[in-house]
């Protein structure tokens, strides 16, 4: 499948997958905290809520079925787009970073920060051996989101671990192995 139409196919989706076609927006179903949706398709989607219903902080999703890794995040605060931004996630011994943009969706102006990773079996291990030490580990995770370059304003949200860690091995294996 061509790049162009891989990646139409991964947003489309995700978006049916996630939401009602905002991928970071709140569902009325999304418990507070960390958990995680997984489908028939090989597709797992690690999220974090501050509170039930609540905008999704953080978002991890694989599709397998499309060879695509996205990390999507609504912590970004009140922007316009940005259309090379970097999104760390980090604690006191780990980080993980990925490129992306901020966009702003049209139907409420919220500001999203999305990422996709064209990621085959071989690639998706490669962001596992990057991301779950950093899942895994102990202490609460910073997000930080602001523009490729350094210059401008970059927006932190912190989260909490608790119940992270029993989602993890089911995360791992739908997505990683």
């Amino acid at each position: 499948m061509k790049p162009l139409m891989r990646a139409l196919f991964a947003t489309a989706a995700l978006a049916a997958a996630v939401g009602d076609g905002r991928p970071v927006a709140a569902d009325p179903d999304d418990p507070a905290g960390w958990f995680l949706n997984v489908d028939p398709r090989r597709r797992a989607f690690l999220t974090h809520t501050s509170t039930a219903g609540g905008p999704r902080l953080i978002m991890f999703g694989c599709l397998r079925d499309a060879d695509t890794f996205t990390t999507m995040s609504s912590a970004v605060g009140p922007r316009e787009n940005l259309p090379r931004a970097v999104l760390r996630l980090s604690d006191a011994a780990t980080r993980f970073e990925v490129a992306g943009e901020v966009v702003l969706y049209p139907r409420d102006g919220t500001a999203t920060f999305i990422s996709d990773i064209d990621a085959d079996a071989v690639a998706m291990r490669a962001i596992g051996r990057r991301l779950m030490p950093l899942l895994s580990g102990t202490g609460d995770l910073a997000i930080d989101i602001g523009p490729a370059d350094g210059a401008g304003v970059t927006r932190r949200a912190v989260l909490p671990r608790s119940g992270l860690a029993t989602l993890l091995p089911r995360f791992a294996d739908v997505c990683f192995r």
